[in-house]
């Protein structure tokens, strides 16, 4: 399963070809990436570009399709921590990059997204977040 998600998947999304880092890659489809040296490689706190949409073959410039971040759409991704989702709403959100199961949390390591609101049932511990990426400059109007 995705690590990230458009909430609203008939939102148009630009999708760029872009070549895979050197050394051995292990993004999945779905995880968060950012641009290095002109290639794609795995996302860090803070520098997030785009959502992978293949695997990573472990092959330097193998192309890769990648879907940019439009800072103005709503994702979904997965709240891994113990509070109930719904807390989180207005709050700063951080990734853990771990490939094919990128999470979020509230640590406050990164500020990568800001959550806008929860797609479980109200109460439910952990649960898919609604939220929309946060820009170095400040969130997108």
């Amino acid at each position: 399963m995705a690590s990230v998600v458009a909430f609203n998947p008939a939102d148009k999304a630009t999708i760029v070809p872009c070549l895979e880092g050197s050394g051995s890659q292990s993004f999945e489809e779905g995880d968060l990436v950012k641009f290095s040296s002109g290639t794609v490689v795995i996302a860090t706190a803070g520098a997030i570009d785009g959502i992978a949409l293949k695997d990573a073959s472990g092959t330097a410039s193998t192309v890769i399709p990648v879907e940019l971040i439009d800072y103005n759409k709503l994702y979904v991704g997965t709240y891994t921590n113990s509070g109930t989702a719904q807390t989180l709403v207005g709050v700063l959100v951080d990734f853990t990059f771990t490939a094919g199961a990128h999470t979020l949390d509230e640590s406050g390591a990164s500020t990568d997204a800001v959550c806008y609101g929860f797609v479980d049932p109200v109460g439910t511990t952990s649960g898919k977040l609604l939220i929309k990426f946060y820009h170095s400059s400040g969130l997108q109007a």
